[in-house]
């Protein structure tokens, strides 16, 4: 039976947990903007509904 690791080993750990990590950190960060996403598409979709129907946002009409 061996006891410790290895350099090469420990990197290799060392490496997983750190991918492992990030991938945690990106998927929150993901997660964080898809409600600010949701909510420019649907102020998209309702400018283009507006170009489409002729209607322009308040703020541009003068």
């Amino acid at each position: 039976m061996r006891i410790g690791y290895t350099h090469a080993e420990y990197d290799r750990e060392s490496e997983y947990w750190k991918d492992i990590e990030d991938a945690q950190n990106a998927q929150i960060e993901a997660q964080k903007s898809l409600p600010k996403a949701a909510t420019n598409d649907k102020q998209i979709q309702k400018l283009n509904q507006n170009q489409i129907n002729g209607i322009l946002p308040q703020e541009d009409a003068k």
